[in-house]
């Protein structure tokens, strides 16, 4: 029986029977409830005693049948008091303030919030890579519309200084203005596909 499992009373050392412990562990569970980690604390030393008194494989049974706590919830009470019986042996003190931070609820809480804080940050450095993306985009577009316009217009500026040269009433043929119009059809067509940019 380990220093856990044994209440001092008057110098003396006296393990209490079952029937003893079973009100009192509840009570200390209602004031923890209440109250805070120093009465669960006591229910966990209260719990160790009565696990060295329970048979070998009867543990979960008899804690189902006298408590409403889970295996897990009786076993964080227990390493809260055998943390703090072997932190007060080494007059040291407790290295968690919590029962949640002893069971890594703090821990977990703590990667959770910054992974919740990280993705938020990505999403919103997807967010202006996206607004970045658009503006971009937007701007390509107009670029390439203005390259359109003025090959377009170009086009045309040639069409008519070719077209005094060539057609018929200006001492061209009907066979050179043909050409003409079809090359022109050809650039305009280029000019209104064409990106302009490399």
């Amino acid at each position: 029986m380990n220093q856990v499992q044994k209440i001092r009373t008057g110098g003396s050392q006296i393990t209490r029977p079952l029937k003893v412990l079973i009100p009192l562990i509840k009570d200390e569970l209602q004031e923890g409830d209440a109250a805070g980690h120093e009465h669960y604390r006591r229910a966990g030393e209260m719990l160790l005693e009565a696990r060295g008194q329970v048979t070998h494989g009867g543990w979960g049974k008899w804690l189902t049948k006298n408590f409403t706590l889970s295996h897990q919830t009786a076993n964080l009470y227990m390493r809260w008091a055998r943390t703090h019986t072997q932190i007060e042996g080494a007059a040291r003190e407790m290295p968690y303030a919590s029962m949640r931070e002893l069971s890594g609820h703090t821990e977990r809480q703590r990667e959770q919030r910054n992974a919740k804080q990280e993705k938020e940050f990505r999403k919103t450095l997807r967010d202006i890579a996206r607004e970045d993306f658009v503006q971009d985009r937007q701007a390509q577009e107009e670029e390439i519309r203005l390259h359109r316009e003025l090959a377009a217009e170009l086009v045309d500026l040639g069409y008519r200084a070719l077209a005094t040269r060539l057609h018929p009433d200006r001492g061209g043929t009907k066979v050179a203005m043909m050409r003409l119009n079809r090359v022109r059809d050809a650039l305009k067509e280029v000019a209104q596909t064409r990106r302009f940019l490399s």
